[in-house]
């Protein structure tokens, strides 16, 4: 969310937990001059869809009411309000239209307003961190997922390997587990897990795609921009894409395989990440997604500092590979060391390229195309740096893949194979051997 609006949500989710919301709403609502464009912000902030033709309490109840279905969103990056005249520009081009990779923001009439375009957003989130006046907003999910604590839902989260150093140099993974367990989750998880499965699964396809130079496969982990690309405007390479799902959708699935009762909450530095929990083939792995900033707003809210607790231990079980996937070359290295033991054979063969940031990817993909690059595993990030780069990381992508590599680097298991955690979740999956993770085709796949 655009951090004009922070005070205001972390009041709204405190309210609401407490069980004072519609006091606290009528508060909040009583300090917008604009009731529309209140309404808009209040609805971004609590998950709902605009409710524009109610007043009063007709719209508190219909905003409870929406807050308390997992709905898909029709727009999940919206436009707020109309710009009153056109904000700083660079190079001639308007900040929001110039931070905006897909050329979605067009500009309304001759008047100073822009408008997305729906049919062009990916919602990556950019135009979000770039205005300074809070016209964009990403809707967030912090009020059902407080919803389901309150009614004390079996939830738990799963955190994204670009957590590491997010909220804290020093602060540990057993540190923000405890966090998690205060807020009223039952656990917290890695998804760094879901992605050492996938490492094996895509060594396991690139063995069987890649049989001599010139041939290559392109990584569908684990970016939901990448990956939208791809399916809009690069169509003919689609069928060159591994058909893997993403360490989030196979970490969700992953835990209703093995307790169906249970809701699950990512949490990551990604807008993007909450379009793809919708999409209708995956939509049964993640029920909500948390950005970091929200998750830091809702941590505040509730006077948790995650640097001051013991943290709650667990045993190790995601491994290096799958750690570094929150950086720009880390898919790549993570499937180079799982082809490097089980495919000796086809080390030869390997190289890798990787593209972070929209541009990059583009003219990847665009090169690709024209055939002029020559490696065999094609890896693409829509931020810069990947995951650590999100709009919604509390650090600086620089800072983030320190964290990352170190955390990574300190991983006990060094290959996804080494865990026996993941070894024993496989086999509770029906799935004994590598041949049968190569063969499945329902859990950890999804067709593009």
């Amino acid at each position: 969310m655009n951090r004009n609006y922070h005070d205001l949500y972390k009041a709204l989710i405190k309210a609401y937990y407490d069980g004072h919301f519609e006091d606290e709403f009528e508060r909040l609502l009583s300090k917008f001059e604009n009731k529309e464009e209140a309404k808009k912000v209040l609805c971004a902030l609590c998950g709902a869809e605009e409710i524009l033709d109610k007043d009063g309490h007709e719209f508190v109840f219909a905003l409870i009411n929406s807050i308390t279905q997992n709905e898909v969103r029709e727009r999940l990056v919206r436009k707020i309000n109309a710009c009153e005249e056109d904000c700083h520009q660079e190079g001639g081009k308007i900040k929001c239209m110039m931070a905006c990779p897909f050329d979605a923001i067009e500009r309304v009439g001759e008047s100073g307003d822009k408008k997305i375009n729906a049919d062009l957003c990916m919602s990556c989130g950019r135009c979000v961190s770039i205005c300074d006046s809070g016209k964009y907003q990403d809707v967030s999910e912090g009020m059902p997922v407080m919803e389901l604590l309150r009614q004390h839902e079996h939830v738990v989260a799963m955190v994204a390997p670009a957590i590491a150093g997010q909220f804290g140099p020093d602060v540990t993974l057993e540190q923000l587990r405890e966090a998690f367990i205060k807020l009223g989750f039952d656990d917290m998880f890695e998804v760094a897990m879901g992605a050492d499965v996938l490492s094996m699964k895509e060594a396991l396809e690139y063995n069987e795609l890649v049989k001599e130079n010139g041939d290559f496969m392109i990584t569908s982990c684990c970016c939901p921009v990448w990956v939208s690309m791809l399916r809009k405007q690069y169509h003919e390479l689609v069928k060159e894409v591994s058909p893997s799902v993403s360490p989030m959708v196979a970490m969700g699935r992953i835990i209703k395989a093995i307790n169906s009762d249970v809701k699950t909450v990512f949490v990551g530095p990604c807008i993007a990440k909450k379009a793809e929990a919708k999409e209708p083939d995956i939509s049964d792995s993640t029920d909500y997604v948390l950005t970091f900033q929200e998750l830091k707003l809702i941590f505040e809210a509730f006077d948790i500092d995650p640097s001051t607790l013991k943290g709650v231990p667990t045993v190790e079980y995601a491994s290096t590979g799958g750690r570094l996937y929150a950086r720009a070359g880390g898919v790549s290295e993570a499937v180079w060391d799982a082809i490097d033991q089980m495919f000796p054979e086809k080390r030869k063969l390997f190289s890798s390229v990787q593209a972070d940031g929209v541009v990059d990817c583009k003219n990847l993909l665009n090169d690709l195309l024209a055939g002029e690059v020559k490696a065999s595993f094609i890896e693409g990030m829509g931020c810069k740096g990947g995951c650590v780069g999100g709009p919604k990381a509390i650090v600086s992508a620089e800072q983030g893949k320190v964290y990352v590599d170190r955390v990574a680097r300190e991983s006990a298991i060094k290959m996804p194979f080494h865990s026996e955690t993941v070894k024993d979740i496989l086999q509770v999956l029906g799935i004994h051997s590598l041949e049968e993770l190569r063969d499945d085709h329902s859990i950890f796949e999804r067709k593009f």
